[in-house]
Order: C-alpha cells, then structure tokens, then sequence
C-alpha cells in the first residue's frame, strides 16, 4: 500500500479530484490508523465534486453555442470530471470511515447526501444527452462536419460486446448503487429514523430484488427500531469488497471517411473497458460459530460497463467531429498549397513555395490530429463487486474468520457491541483489510476524567501550553502528482489554555459523548502510467 501511495504522488501533477479518490482510497485500505488521513482526502475530493456538479450544471445550462463548445472539448481539462457511480461510492466510502471512528452521525449525513446527488446526477445525465443531440444536429447542418455521429455501431471494429454483457443490461443507470443505498438504511435505522431508513431499503430491493436480507430488512424496520432498547445482541452489517474495476484504456481505429468527393482513412481514438477478470466469490465468512450468508448486492463493474456505454454517444461525436475538422483543414492547406504553386509556376520560379504549403497543411492536419485523444482516466482503486450479509450476534469479542481467494484462512479478533455494527472486509488475493465500526485502533481516544486531589499550595499557576499547529506527516500529502500528465480538513489546532488560578479541588474534564448510535454501549499510443501496477500484485 505504500507503494501504491507514492505511485500517486509521483503521477499527479496537482491536486485534483482523482488525485484524492485514490489516495484517500489506498490510505483507508492500510488499516485503522490511517482512517482520519483517508477520510481528509476524500473529504477534499467530495468538495471539489460538489463544484464539479455546480459547474457542470452551468454549461449544460449554457446557449447552444457554448454547449457545443462543451460537448466538444469535453475530455481535454486537466481537471477530472467525477463519473456518477464514483460519485455514489465517495459518499459510501467516507460514511464507512466515519462509522469506523464510531461518528454514526456523520455518517447519517452522507447517507442522506447519497439521495440528494442521486437527483442532480440525473438531471445532469439527461441535459447531456439532449446536449449531444443538439450538437449532433448542429454538426448536420455544417457542410464540413456532415458526416459526423454519434452512434458507436457506425464505427466498425469497436468492441461492442465489452458494454453490452447481460448484467449490465440488467442495470436501470450506472449511478444508483444498492450497497449504497442499503447502508444508508441501515445507518438511520441504527438511530431510530425510521422515515429515512425505509427509503433506502426500498431502492436497495428496487435495485437488486434478487437478495433476501433486503426485504427482511423493510420487513422488520418498525419493530426493531421499537425494541432497541431491549437488544441483546450485536445486530452486524458485513460488507465484503472484492476484485478490481476493469481498466480502461485507449482504443484506436482507422475509419474511411468520404471529404470532398475522396474517401480519406482516419484514425479514431475511443476509451474502452477490458474484460472482467479478477472475480472472486467469497465462500467462507464466519463469525464465532456462526456462519455469514453473503449475497452480492453491487456489481461496479457492470456500473462502469454501463456508465461508458452512456457515454459512448459523445465519446464517438467527438471522436468524428474532430477528424472531420482535420480533413476539412488538410484540404485548405492543400488548395492553399496548389494556388501557391500555380502562381510560382507561371512566375518561372522554383517549387519551394508548394513544398512549404504542403508541409504546412501536413503538420496542420497533424495538429488537429493530436486533440483526438480520449480521457481513460477513472477511480481505479475501487473494488469490482460489494457483498453484503446482516447477522444477530453475541455482544462481546468473536474470532472472524475467512477464506481469502488464494485459499488462505484468516483469522482476526473484533469487539461487538450491542446496538448496531459494521465489519468491512477488502480481500486481496493472499490478504485483506479490515475495520470495524468498534476498532479501539481506530476510535478517537477519550480524555481521561481527574481524580480530586489534595493541593499542597491553594494558589498555583498552570503552567502555560504553547500552541502548535497538528499537521499530517509530510510525504502523505505534499506534491501528489495528477495522473496520465494532464494538465481537507483544516488542521486541527491545540487550544492554548489562559494562565489560570487553581482552587482547592481541580475541575474535572468531561468526557466526550459516546458514539453517536443511541444503540452501542459507548495497447495502444497515448498508454498512461500504470496507478495500479503495486496494488493489482495483491492479486497475482
């Protein structure tokens, strides 16, 4: 995992979104003591993706000529436009390292943030499609870009099947996750909102009607919010990350294009998803004698199968319209060049004139060649498939458990409470991370309450604390590099204390609340840098 960290700080020339999804990613899969590092970065990602929404929102609001200008250059900027599953897995991701530092309130807030980007996503989705549309039809009526489109199956030799495989078909859009959803419930029901925690549970078996614990789940919302207080046993959440998301990488084709009466080979460059390969089922999850029944309730990958095929219309304008422009640049140059040496020609002067003009238009076509690049860029830390099973558990210590895909057995020792936990587990292929929502590792540490003590002298001066700032460590966070070469929290302060006059009995501290849940006691050219090389050797 270190490793894969300074992979990220030596391929990201700044700090954008990207940048902090893979490594708030790589930092929470260290284990619990790197959870408030993670959870800095991704909250840093979640805020510039809440400028992404605002902004993209604005131009796809814009006149058609600007939205023109959008669609067109879209995949150019060095910033990274978050796609929509990822946006979903950040709020779920954060919610799980605010619930493994026992902050079940935090976590409730970006379980509701879940439902309210899931509308501005939509509404995004659908002004894009009626963008590419309007462009597509704008490019129609332009002489020099008549021939451009939108339709993949118009370009021989993509390979279509790779979108096209029957659960992604089976998906409704590649933004709506039922893990996601399904945490969601069940983090409001942990705090007895059971207006807020049916929702999420009906979308989950909306989404993935096929698991049985989801309509169990709806089934006995109302009774087990109604007899919390009477729980004598640890109700657990297991959630089970396996696999990895698809790469995606650039994909070239030569196309014959038909421009001014001649037909003109072009290459064309479109991002495409390699087949799924590391899938591995987890067969064997147990927790003290009992055994974990884990059912698969989010595919991501097929997400992001379905969120390119989404894609694809304007990936392909794109692609088209850009070639167009050159061949309709190419030509001018080309007539320039010929007009140039008629007129040497009559003047009995050399040809060097028509060889400049010649190479003029070459290194023209060229030019508007090289824009015709695709953004392969994605979060590619995330898992390829998310399990899930909830079971009713004695409150106390439990070995858990579990076969990892190479075969091994491990073993680790977790604290359950009574109430309401979370166990995540990421299985490489010969290891794994785990947190839980109860890991002391991880729990901020509570203040220690004074014993009176008899004072000597009644009148003492506290000594004086000097202030310094708490930083993270430098290396973590300092010259991260953006990825392919394109182009957090405020730092908590010590409060120093005012000199003050001790009395006869020293003031107690209070300690911190306990955890919010009322429930718990207490290929091809343009390749990119490989992120993943280190990370993907867990699985080999």
């Amino acid at each position: 995992m270190q490793t894969t960290a300074a992979t990220i700080q030596g391929v990201f020339k700044d700090k954008n979104t990207l940048y902090y999804l893979e490594l708030g990613q790589v930092q929470r899969l260290q284990g619990a003591t790197q959870i408030p590092n993670s959870t800095q970065n991704l909250l840093a990602a979640d805020q510039l993706v809440e400028q992404w929404e605002i902004v993209t929102s604005d131009k796809l609001k814009r006149s058609l000529t600007d939205v023109s200008s959008y669609i067109l250059s879209e995949g150019l900027s060095s910033n990274y436009d978050p796609k929509p599953y990822e946006v979903s897995l950040l709020s779920q991701t954060i919610a799980l390292n605010h619930l493994s530092q026992g902050r079940w309130n935090d976590a409730m807030v970006e379980a509701k943030k879940m439902a309210q980007r899931e509308k501005v996503i939509e509404e995004l989705i659908q002004r894009k499609v009626a963008a590419v549309s309007r462009v597509e039809q704008q490019q129609q009526n332009n002489q020099n870009t008549r021939g451009a489109t939108s339709r993949i199956q118009d370009i021989g030799g993509y390979p279509i099947n790779l979108l096209d495989d029957e659960e992604t078909r089976s998906l409704k859009n590649s933004y709506q996750n039922p893990a996601a959803y399904y945490l969601s419930g069940f983090i409001h029901e942990s705090q007895g909102e059971a207006s807020l925690a049916a929702p999420g549970y009906r979308l989950a078996i909306e989404l993935r009607p096929s698991v049985n614990f989801f309509k169990t789940s709806i089934a006995k919302l109302d009774s087990n919010i109604a007899n919390q207080a009477k729980k004598t046993f640890a109700d657990t959440l297991i959630i089970i990350d396996t696999g990895y998301m698809p790469k995606i990488s650039p994909y070239q084709i030569s196309q014959t294009i038909n421009f001014g009466g001649n037909s003109k080979v072009v290459t064309l460059t479109f991002p495409v998803i390699e087949k799924s390969s590391d899938r591995f089922t987890p067969n064997f999850v147990q927790l003290g004698d009992r055994a974990a029944n884990l059912e698969l309730v989010s595919n991501i990958d097929a997400m992001a199968r379905k969120n390119l095929k989404d894609e694809m219309p304007g990936y392909v304008l794109r692609a088209s319209t850009r070639a167009l422009v050159s061949l309709a640049a190419q030509f001018a140059a080309d007539q320039a060049a010929q007009q140039s040496a008629k007129r040497n020609n009559q003047n009995n002067q050399n040809n060097n004139a028509a060889i400049i003009g010649a190479i003029a238009g070459m290194i023209t076509g060229y030019g508007l060649q090289a824009i015709n690049v695709t953004d392969v860029r994605h979060w590619s830390t995330l898992p390829a498939q998310t399990y899930m099973a909830r079971m009713g558990l004695p409150i106390g210590s439990s070995v858990l458990k579990f076969t990892l895909p190479s075969g091994v057995t491990q073993t680790q020792t977790i604290n359950l409470l009574g109430g309401y936990n979370v166990v995540y587990i990421r299985m490489f292929r010969n290891s794994a991370t785990v947190l839980t929502s109860n890991d002391p590792a991880a729990l901020p540490p509570k203040p220690q309450v004074l014993a009176p003590q008899t004072i000597a002298n009644p009148v003492a001066v506290v000594p004086k604390v000097s202030s310094e700032e708490v930083k993270p460590k430098d290396g973590a966070f300092d010259g991260f590099k953006k990825l392919f070469s394109f182009g957090g929290a405020k730092s908590e302060e010590l409060v120093t204390p005012s000199e003050t006059i001790s009395t006869d009995v020293p003031q107690a501290i209070s300690p911190t609340t306990s955890p919010a849940s009322g429930n718990m006691d207490g290929l091809k050219p343009y390749e990119p840098p490989n992120l993943l090389n280190s990370l993907q050797q867990l699985f080999n």
